[in-house]
């Protein structure tokens, strides 16, 4: 991508021969027990995540995120 667009829509390029697709990666983890479990292997799946997303916009690569929202899309 040519230019930065803090605008959440249309940001990724028309066209793209390749594209990193982050597919659920948007969750605040509301459960009842087992967070800091969880936490404990989300965390570093985040910083992995983020690390790649990172290399992938350094070498021109756009990036998507895909989320369900559970069932109930929302742009926002």
């Amino acid at each position: 991508m040519d230019k930065k667009s803090h605008d959440l829509h249309g940001s990724a390029p028309d066209n793209s021969p390749i594209a990193l697709l982050l597919i659920d990666v948007i969750n605040d983890f509301e459960f009842d027990a087992g967070a800091e479990d969880l936490l404990r292997f989300a965390l570093p799946a985040a910083k992995q995540i983020a690390a790649f997303k990172q290399r992938a916009t350094s070498a021109g690569v756009p990036s998507i995120y895909v989320n369900d929202n559970f069932g109930k899309w929302r742009s926002d």
